[in-house]
Order: C-alpha cells, then structure tokens, then sequence
C-alpha cells in the first residue's frame, strides 16, 4: 500500500475561506494513482482542514496534485 501527499498546486478561495500553496493531506492507497479514489482525498481534506473542494470542482481542474 503506498501513501501519497497530496498538495494544493496554488493559491484560491473555497467556500470564502483563502487557501494557501501547499496545504497537503496523506492518503494511503492500493492503486498506483491516487487519483483514482477522489473521494478519499475529498474526505482527507475534509477531516484535516475542514475544505470541501467537491462545490468547487478543484480536483478536476488540476489545483490539487501529488
């Protein structure tokens, strides 16, 4: 099982809420791509910082990389 850090790529708003560069979360995952289990990150950003990034559609347009 390997474990993934999953990075914002840059700067943006979510839900009125400034997040910076940066921010990360680990998830674990059996898949070689950690994209393939989006809910997985959607929920880690979740439960670390309490950013839903699904309204907004970040993972689709490439803010959010490994």
């Amino acid at each position: 099982m390997a474990t993934f850090e999953i990075k914002t790529k840059r700067a943006m708003n979510v839900q009125s809420e400034y997040v910076d560069a940066g921010l990360s979360v680990q998830v674990s995952s059996m898949f070689s791509n950690s994209f393939d289990e989006v809910d997985k990150i959607l929920k880690a950003f979740m439960r670390v910082h309490g950013i839903d990034l699904k309204p907004e559609g970040y993972l689709k347009f490439g803010v959010v990389g490994v």
